[in-house]
């Protein structure tokens, strides 16, 4: 039994001094570093995937290329990020001009390039915030309109209760009428019995 324990003994001290020779109960050193920063989505630069994929003289690359960079504009319009969204219209459409023999080339094997090109071309700058414009004036309208319905139901309101004291003040005027002329018709049976 003594052998036995004396080498169960040994195969622990050789286990500890592979494991650095050391055990630790402290409870930092147990737990598990999980990471829960946020990530951040990438900023997409497309005008840089579009020079690599017209330095390759790939058609694919470069259509997916110009998708991108409409996708990112069509993305920064609606998260109202208008000079942004400026901003990067305005350098896309610098590149494209300055790239326009490249691009014609590649067209030529993926006409659908020429029809995204044409689509960045024909974006005014200020279309994003003509977009904006726009969005700002329809809430302004909704928000009008809301009050001139709230408007008109107080009007409502006020109308009902009009008609309402008008009504109670025709009903009372019409009950005195009715009380004196049947007093005044008892008073007349009255007079004609001597009473």
């Amino acid at each position: 039994m003594k052998k036995i324990f004396i080498a169960v003994m040994a195969i622990a001290a050789i286990g500890f001094s592979a494991c650095g020779g050391s055990v630790s109960n402290n409870a930092e050193n147990d737990s598990v570093y999980v990471d829960t920063t946020t990530v951040e989505e990438p900023v997409v630069n497309d005008i840089e995937d579009l020079t690599k994929a017209l330095e390759s003289g790939s058609a694919e690359e470069t259509q997916s290329a110009l998708a991108k960079a409409q996708e990112y504009i069509e993305k920064l319009n609606a998260e109202g990020k208008v000079e942004e969204a400026k901003a990067y219209i305005a350098q896309l459409q610098e590149y494209i001009a300055n790239n326009e023999e490249k691009i014609a080339a590649l067209a030529e094997k993926t006409p659908a390039i020429t029809t995204i090109v044409s689509a960045v071309k024909a974006i005014p700058a200020d279309a994003v915030s003509a977009a904006t414009k726009v969005e700002s004036e329809a809430k302004e309208a909704a928000e009008d309109a809301k009050k001139t319905a709230e408007k008109a139901k107080e009007a409502a309101s006020d109308a009902v209760n009009s008609a309402k004291d008008a009504t109670n003040n025709a009903v009372k005027s019409a009950k005195t009428e009715a009380t004196e002329a049947v007093d005044a018709a008892r008073d007349a049976v009255k007079n004609k019995l001597g009473l």
